[in-house]
């Protein structure tokens, strides 16, 4: 509400709206952010997309808001001021070691949440054949037998949860009859806007299976099966890059990954991975049209196909990170 109005204001139409947040973002390893701050960050990143210099980010860490000014006049859209220091968020490539031993055993038993989607079968699929992984629960709003049935034939015990995963009774259920040792939270939905347009209950249909979700298992994994081996995220580069149309699900998704860092810094298993564009086409991708598509790869974006993906997937579980974003790059194409 507050920004829609600012931007329907004729009277703030040459200014900016500075939005300052505290502990909203992670600027070293040993930073305990804020989840309640966290999803301003991704939704003002999209709005910034839509609204060039008309909105400003910047996070404290409580302590010192005497810099603001000095913040500002760096020109920088996104910036946090920790001990008098503007830090600004770059992208650096991951090199991973594969020093962390594969966190997936034939004796694990793996929970994935969205368990139909397109890559949540993908995955499945993968960590029967790569990793030999013999238990699963598919966790689903829709049924998913015939994904049970095809990893069933592939010599899997595939176990269906019908439900959905902000229901407590549901994922409790799922995790106390059953051995769980690693969580794969995919479970989204997609309602494109501009900030323009976005209502409350857009907002609440995205940030739903997503944010709600992830934070129940949050929640019920610490209580219930405390000694996870891994707690995976499935979040997007929207969080990062911000994306016309994309508030509510840039929001969303930066919870994730501050979620994971949050997990990371109280020494539990997390890892959040801000997917790029897949070349497998998805219920949430499948209204792309070729001139989506054709300007996202002239932006440096392009599709990655299963394989990559699979091991992109693969390597980031054993970096140690807790957020990583496994994306096809063109860096020409950006400098451009």
């Amino acid at each position: 509400e507050l920004v829609r109005g600012w931007l329907a204001d004729k009277r703030f139409a040459d200014s900016r709206l500075v939005l300052l947040t505290r502990d909203a973002v992670v600027t070293s390893p040993e930073d305990t952010p804020d989840l309640e701050h966290a999803s301003i960050w991704g939704l003002i990143r999209s709005a910034q997309a839509e609204h060039p210099d008309r909105f400003v980010l910047i996070d404290t860490d409580g302590q010192d808001t005497s810099s603001i000014q000095g913040a500002l006049s760096t020109g920088e859209p996104q910036l946090a001021v920790r001990g008098g220091r503007f830090l600004a968020p770059r992208l650096a490539r991951a090199v991973p070691t594969g020093a962390a031993a594969s966190v997936f055993r034939p004796d694990s038993t793996v929970l994935i949440t969205g368990a139909t989607g397109t890559l949540a079968t993908r995955i499945a699929h993968h960590l029967v054949t790569h990793h030999q992984v013999h238990n699963l629960v598919l966790l689903s709003r829709r049924p998913a037998d015939d994904l049970a049935t095809t990893l069933t034939d592939l010599g899997a015990n595939a176990t269906v949860v019908t439900g959905d995963v902000t229901d407590p009774d549901t994922v409790t259920r799922a995790l106390t009859e059953h051995p769980v040792t690693a969580v794969i939270h995919t479970a989204a939905t997609l309602h494109d806007a501009t900030i323009d347009n976005l209502t409350a209950d857009q907002l609440d249909t995205v940030l739903n299976p997503k944010l709600d979700g992830a934070l129940l298992l949050h929640q019920l994994t610490t209580q219930l099966t405390p000694d996870l081996d891994a707690f995976i995220l499935f979040s997007s580069a929207a969080a990062a890059f911000g994306g016309p149309g994309q508030a509510a699900y840039a929001a969303a998704n930066t919870f994730l990954d501050t979620l994971a860092h949050h997990r990371h810094t109280n020494g539990q298993p997390a890892l959040s991975l801000g997917w790029g564009l897949w070349e497998d086409r998805s219920n949430m991708t499948s209204n792309l049209t070729d001139t989506d598509l054709h300007r996202m790869t002239r932006h440096g974006v392009s599709g990655l196909s299963a394989a990559e993906g699979l091991a992109l997937f693969d390597a980031a579980c054993e970096s140690g990170e807790a957020h990583l974003l496994p994306i096809r790059l063109d860096v020409a194409a950006l400098r451009r």
